[in-house]
């Protein structure tokens, strides 16, 4: 048998997309979606795409200068060829430079072929030295080209027979989970009892919108949340943080595992009290073990947020939640006549990812400024900005306040309230918290002081 009879690249294809794109002025946009640099075989080409993708990133053109001069800054001049393979490879490639959507499939088709055969030979060498039963051996081949069908974009039609029986099973599976005294979560939980009980299992495929004014706490929210799924549920989490670089993402993370005091750790770490010293480097210590990737991209795109997801699946096999800070510094070369159709745009792909990857997002997002002209500021959902793709695509809203910003007199000092706005598998309402920034905490209120809350809101 001839197994040689079609390539599994084409270089010619390869140069035709790197030509476009460098010759039509905001084309990445086109494929932003589609190729990542394992699409391309040869190592040059994916020097030049990744030039390419960084550029877009940084809102800069990538035409063949300044790609040239991106290679030569990352030390990569040599081995993408040089200024001189640039120059063949725009005078080789086709003059069709619109095709560029055609030329991309076709190389997303090379790569699927690619992945066809290499998930083969491993289950042929299963098969061949019998290393694992027959039964592993079936399910590890339906699991390798059903992984790949999904990655394809490929769609299944489920009888709603099966359906339903799946969630007989799922059903059946809490039961047992809480005879045996496990855990019956699914998804991802915050660690803050009151909204836990409220939000019910935030399960695998739904998108979460944590909206909030400035110095509410959406950050220490989104650490919240990443610190219980990564830590406590011990499930992979990813933070793309586009406002925040890494090294503060992380430093707040410690203060909050300690605690210590973020001011005095960030400002005066040789003032900071020894228990606290050690506690921060017990931290430190600890998050080796920890499954959480953080990802520092200025304005992330869908196509950054997509790849570093398929990363972080790749390395810990799943993903739990995605937290992505925050909606509205999220970049895209695509035009929209308005804003509101941006939104929907990006809530509409970050919804369909979690789906997709089978993992929980949680998307932070800024709220109006025109609540702070109302007398009582609490937010609500005509406060968030661009709100009707936002209300339509997210499955829980939790709106962040806390009274003392604008109160300074306010008897809830030191009270963060979490008020669902939208909740499409459990109640709305508000949930109350501790809020203790300077260690970089939300943390759990006693049941008596809970109830003080209620009693005083009736």
């Amino acid at each position: 048998m001839n197994t040689n009879t079609t390539p599994i690249h084409n270089l010619q294809i390869e140069q035709a997309v790197l030509a476009a794109l460098m010759t039509v002025s905001g084309s990445y946009a086109q494929i932003e979606n589609l190729l990542t640099e394992q699409d391309f075989h040869a190592t040059r080409h994916k020097l030049i795409f990744n030039a390419i993708v960084d550029l877009d990133a940084k809102n800069s053109p990538y035409d063949a200068v300044l790609v040239k001069q991106w290679l030569e800054t990352h030390n990569h001049g040599e081995a993408s060829g040089g200024e001189k393979y640039l120059m063949q490879l725009m005078s080789d490639a086709p003059s069709s430079f619109y095709n560029l959507q055609s030329y991309a499939e076709k190389l997303k088709d090379l790569t699927t072929c690619r992945q066809v055969i290499d998930e083969a030979m491993k289950v042929i060498h299963q098969a061949k030295h019998l290393t694992i039963s027959r039964g592993e051996l079936v399910q590890n081949a339906q699991a390798a080209f059903a992984d790949l069908n999904t990655e394809s974009g490929g769609e299944s039609l489920v009888h709603i027979h099966d359906a339903a029986s799946n969630t007989f099973l799922e059903m059946h599976r809490k039961i047992e989970a809480a005879l045996a005294g496990n855990s019956m979560i699914k998804g991802i939980q915050t660690g803050i009892y009151d909204l836990d009980k409220k939000l019910g299992d935030v399960e695998p495929g739904c998108l979460m919108v944590v909206a909030a004014r400035p110095a509410m706490g959406k950050t220490t929210m989104l650490q919240l949340i990443a610190n219980n799924v990564a830590v406590i549920q011990k499930k992979p989490a990813l933070i793309m943080s586009g406002e925040m670089p890494k090294e503060q993402i992380a430093m707040r993370l410690c203060c909050a595992i300690a605690p210590a005091d973020i001011g005095v750790v960030r400002n005066s770490p040789h003032l900071l009290p020894k228990n606290e010293f050690t506690a921060y480097t017990d931290a430190v210590v600890m998050l080796k073990e920890v499954p959480m990737q953080i990802n520092d991209t200025s304005r992330p795109s869908i196509a950054n947020i997509r790849e570093s997801i398929r990363k972080v699946k790749h390395q810990y096999g799943s993903i739990g939640v995605v937290l992505v800070d925050y909606l509205q510094i999220m970049k895209t070369t695509k035009q929209f006549a308005r804003e509101d159709l941006k939104i929907a745009y990006f809530t509409g792909e970050l919804k369909a990812m979690a789906k997709e990857f089978e993992c929980v997002i949680v998307l932070l997002s800024q709220l109006n400024r025109e609540l702070e002209k109302r007398p009582n500021k609490r937010p609500m959902m005509s406060d968030l900005r661009e709100s009707g793709a936002i209300e339509q695509d997210a499955d829980q809203i939790v709106f962040l306040y806390r009274d003392e910003i604008y109160n300074k007199e306010s008897q809830y000092r030191g009270i963060a309230e979490a008020i669902i706005g939208k909740n499409r598998h459990g109640e709305a309402g508000t949930a109350y918290m501790h809020a203790q920034l300077k260690y970089c905490q939300f943390t759990n209120l006693d049941n008596d002081a809970l109830n003080q809350i209620q009693e005083v809101k009736l």
